[in-house]
């Protein structure tokens, strides 16, 4: 704890060092204030890029290397269905993507676009089946090669296993799971409220049908609402008091907010299926009539997680170690949140170069 700074000097001296600090928390105060209601979002996924392959509202994006592509496998990202995708790519300097491009790599993303009624009864099987694995054969057939890298954060992790248990080919060379939960036994506050038998899908999907982004966003940021509500806020008045650029909470707050509606079976998918019963871990979870088992993946994995995650806790993302086959298997933890991996100081001096070398090493 800081110590308290205590004015000294003359009754004169001293009142006009407290007029100054007043002028100057009034003064960030005005500027805090001009940022969140004035400011426009600040430009966001800017690594140079093209649209390769389209699937109704989702996008497969190719990245383009400023010097070339020097590792023969190529990489697809996965993400979820919640905000979106360009969290990997958020601001130069800051982007997960940006630093695999300039070590070589030829990078895919696939994007989900934003969900709108006609999409509510997307499941998990036609996510895997008709959206993941499209995706994987496209990559391969523009790299032209017959395997890839697959990388997944957070529920997109979950729906890569998914994936990667079902299908052979193309060979999955590698895979790395970000913040993916698998073991949903012991999720934290989300278990209290989803456990809670007043809390029943069924009724609210059949309600929604397309579940509604603020239905979804508020519900996650409850999850740590002091922090949410209260605290991104605070911290952009400490920015603007100590002279540091907003930009990095500019684009962070953009992401955060920037929120998709989730198809309602997809939705009672999750909650129901995947959460209160847990259906991966216990080989019951099946997708177009076909069972999910994380045995049958075999390839090298490497799995990262935030110590300090409050939205995919630590056990929950290491858990899939033990219910693969994968004989090259590691699991790294950083002391950062969930977003943390992929954004921030740590990420950018720790997460981006250890992910680097890990793939670089099985990417020949």
């Amino acid at each position: 704890m800081s110590k308290m700074k205590v004015l000294t000097g003359s009754p004169q001296e001293v009142g006009e060092k407290l007029q100054e600090n007043l002028d100057k928390v009034m003064d960030n105060t005005a500027k805090w204030a001009e940022i969140l209601a004035f400011d426009p979002f600040p430009q966001t996924g800017l690594t140079p890029k093209e649209t390769v392959w389209r699937k109704n509202k989702s996008k497969l994006y190719r990245y383009i290397s400023p010097d070339g592509i020097k590792h023969r496998v190529p990489i697809l990202f996965v993400y979820a269905l919640i905000n979106k995708a360009y969290i990997l790519d958020l601001t130069p300097g800051m982007s997960m993507i940006e630093s695999l491009v300039n070590r070589g790599f030829d990078v895919y993303m696939l994007e989900w676009g934003e969900f709108q009624w006609e999409d509510r009864n997307l499941g998990f099987g036609d996510l895997v089946f008709d959206y993941i694995a499209h995706a994987v054969r496209k990559v391969c057939q523009f790299s032209r090669i017959d395997e890839l890298t697959m990388i997944g954060y957070c529920m997109g992790g979950t729906m890569t296993t998914m994936y990667a248990s079902l299908f052979d080919t193309p060979k999955i060379k590698n895979m790395v799971l970000m913040a993916a939960p698998i073991n949903f036994a012991n999720s934290g506050i989300a278990n209290l409220w989803i456990s809670d038998p007043s809390f029943d899908v069924d009724k609210l999907v059949d309600v929604f049908k397309l579940v509604p982004k603020l239905f979804v966003d508020t519900g996650v940021k409850m999850l740590n609402p002091v922090n949410n509500f209260i605290g991104t806020y605070t911290r952009l008045w400490k920015l603007i008091d100590e002279g540091v650029s907003p930009h990095n909470w500019k684009v962070l707050n953009k992401w955060v907010n920037d929120n998709i509606n989730f198809p309602g079976e997809a939705y009672r998918q999750w909650m129901r299926d995947i959460y209160q019963e847990n259906k991966i871990v216990n080989r019951r979870f099946r997708i177009r009539e076909q069972l999910v088992q994380l045995d049958k993946i075999d390839c090298p994995l490497l799995v990262m997680s935030g110590k300090n995650d409050h939205l995919v806790l630590p056990h929950q993302a290491n858990a899939v170690l033990d219910l693969v086959s994968s004989a090259d298997k590691r699991y790294k933890e950083f002391n950062i949140g969930h977003g943390g991996l992929v954004f921030g100081s740590i990420a950018r001096s720790k997460v981006y170069p250890y992910l680097g070398n890990w793939l670089e090493e099985r990417s020949s």
